[in-house]
């Protein structure tokens, strides 16, 4: 069997129909291109390799180039820059720098006599000083692969790794619909190059299937999937509106309310955004522990019927797997300490989380309980309408 061979495409060549992984070489032409090209070679890589320095330009093909590099960064994993042999005397090559820094997408490449650019440093990102450094570096982004084709292509290996992307896609095809475009605007940022981002935001074009038409002009918000938990205790009196519920105050910068922070249910999402195989139980119980600084056992966690749902279908597309806890009068004491003592919990230093106790009919007129928030409290108690017809929640096991 002959070795992989990576697959040159030169300027103004048509894009690959279909690809495993793709990478962009962008540098004045001189050796190291083909340094470049000879250890991804013998790295036995066979994926796509865009060579737009390799043209030469005249008047006439300038725009037509243009606008072949425009189409194959839309269709790259990656991008190497190398700003050596006389780089620093090509504006687009700066021009490029400086828009795909931040994109978690690109290898930079200096020389080891040249000093690096500065950005460089103030992102965290590493420099390679040799062309096989640099292929290193991008292969260590680029591998494993993922075979695309069609519009497909257009979704970095970053994003098509994601849990949270893979479900959406997942869903979509199953709908009948097709992917012919996608364009990452943003992504909020691992601190690995390549590695599934924990928050992004796609554009895609989709031809809709039931409809026969396209449609685009609208932006996917994406990330793991959360858990969130509903911790209450019964009331005395037998009224669901008198229902004690525990949730936390947070501040969140896009919080828009009278308050100023987020009442919330204890919840968030896996550790890791790489996660596939998280299990939403023991998130929700994660969570509690780290928000409230209540360890809860997890036979408590009684998941809801039809409790794995999309959150926000206009925006978002991470769904919401939903939990009940009832809580012993032990632990229903704990919180309402935890509460009155005014000391926050959290995961991290940057997350404060205070814990508040209301009862169902406080939040149902409270503006500051955001609307799926209420929702999800009102389906796991299980109170219907504006009437309060209720009906008690089953008992674990």
């Amino acid at each position: 069997m002959p070795p992989s061979r990576p697959h040159i495409v030169l300027p103004l060549a048509p894009i690959p129909p279909a690809f495993t992984a793709s990478l962009f070489v962008a540098g004045v032409p001189g050796p190291w291109t083909q340094a470049v090209v000879s250890a991804l070679e013998q790295a036995g890589w066979d994926g796509v390799v865009y060579l737009p320095g390799t043209l030469d330009e005249t008047a006439a093909t300038r725009a037509e180039l243009g606008r072949w590099r425009e189409e194959a960064l839309h269709h790259s994993d990656g991008v190497l820059i190398w700003l050596g042999d006389g780089a620093q005397a090509d504006p687009w090559l700066h021009e490029l720098w400086g828009s795909w820094q931040r994109s978690s997408r690109v290898v930079l490449g200096v020389p080891p006599d040249q000093a690096a650019p500065e950005s460089a440093s103030r992102l965290h990102l590493p420099v390679a000083r040799s062309p096989g450094e640099a292929v290193e570096q991008a292969l260590a982004m680029l591998r494993p692969g993922q075979s695309r084709r069609g519009g497909e292509r257009t979704v970095p290996l970053l994003l098509w790794r994601s849990p949270g992307f893979a479900a959406w896609y997942q869903a979509l095809r199953k709908a009948g619909h097709r992917l012919e475009d996608a364009q990452l605007e943003w992504s909020y940022r691992s601190r690995g190059a390549g590695r599934p981002p924990l928050l992004w935001a796609l554009r895609p074009r989709v031809f809709v299937m039931g409809e026969r038409r396209h449609k685009s002009g609208e932006v996917v918000i994406g990330r793991t999937d959360i858990s969130a938990s509903v911790l209450y205790y019964p009331s005395q009196s037998g009224d669901p509106l008198d229902t004690l519920v525990a949730l936390v105050r947070e501040y969140r910068s896009a919080v828009r309310n009278r308050l100023g922070f987020g009442l919330m249910l204890p919840g968030g999402s896996a550790a890791m955004a790489s996660e596939r195989s998280a299990d939403p139980r023991t998130t929700a119980q994660r969570e509690v522990a780290e928000e409230t600084g209540l360890q809860i056992e997890p036979a408590q966690f009684v998941p809801i019927d039809a409790g794995d749902r999309q959150v926000a279908a206009s925006l978002a597309s991470y769904h919401c797997h939903l939990f009940r806890v009832r809580l012993r009068d032990d632990q229903l004491q704990a919180l309402q300490a935890t509460a009155a003592g005014g000391k926050p919990n959290g995961a991290n230093i940057g997350e404060r989380c205070f814990v508040t106790v209301r009862t169902v009919r406080e939040l149902l007129s409270s503006p500051d309980l955001d609307w799926s928030q209420l929702g999800m409290v009102l389906h796991a108690l299980e109170i219907r309408s504006a009437t309060h017809e209720h009906r008690p929640p089953a008992r674990p096991g």
